[in-house]
């Protein structure tokens, strides 16, 4: 079917048929009896118009809630050293769906920042304000290549631990952060055998 404007300027080509039951942004279209549409120029930027808001519309399901967060840092002493390639968790102490759990891991120095994961698509610099219980993980490293190897032995492999057990659970951490939505929020945390 061919669509002409009211001044006859070619408009597109159809070889579907038109229904009776039109949406009223083509209700001002006149049907040609040789199987064209007139319509005026009002119609079309009307029809553009609408079709442009609806797929628009379509495709703008917005993403996740960003929360607000807060800039986080501290540094982790073990046996008077500064931890290395530690791994840290901030835990909601409370179970607080406002509260989202935080990571980071610490650095030569012993230091570390702290980050918020929303999704796989989305990870936020900071951690949001609450209440945290503090865990602190460092398993021993070991060569890929051999523990790909073992891994044909023993598919759940047991890594020695670099830190006393009850750091590493979020249940049995004696170690806690209030992390403020402002002032400062640095945390230094001294583990103890």
């Amino acid at each position: 079917m061919w669509l002409v404007s009211s001044d006859r300027q070619f408009m597109g080509y159809s070889n579907g048929r038109l229904r009776h039951s039109l949406p009223f942004f083509l209700s001002n279209f006149t049907f040609l009896p040789c199987g064209g549409i007139m319509f005026d120029r009002f119609s079309a930027l009307l029809t553009i118009l609408s079709v442009t808001v609806m797929l628009g519309s379509a495709g703008c399901g917005g993403g996740p809630k960003i929360p607000q967060t807060i800039s986080v840092k501290g540094t982790v002493i073990y046996q008077d050293k500064p931890l290395a390639d530690a791994l840290i968790g901030f835990v909601s102490k409370l179970d607080n769906k406002d509260v989202l759990p935080a990571h980071g891991t610490t650095n030569a120095n012993g230091e570390f920042t702290l980050s918020t994961y929303i999704d796989p698509q989305h990870e936020v610099y900071g951690a949001t304000p609450g209440e945290y219980v503090v865990t602190v993980t460092k398993n021993e490293q070991q060569d890929m290549t051999k523990m790909m190897e073992d891994f044909k032995n023993n598919p759940a492999p047991e890594f020695k631990k670099l830190v006393p057990e009850k750091y590493t659970d979020s249940k049995a951490s004696p170690l806690a952060a209030s992390v403020k939505a402002d002032g400062d929020n640095t945390f230094d945390f001294k583990l103890e055998d």
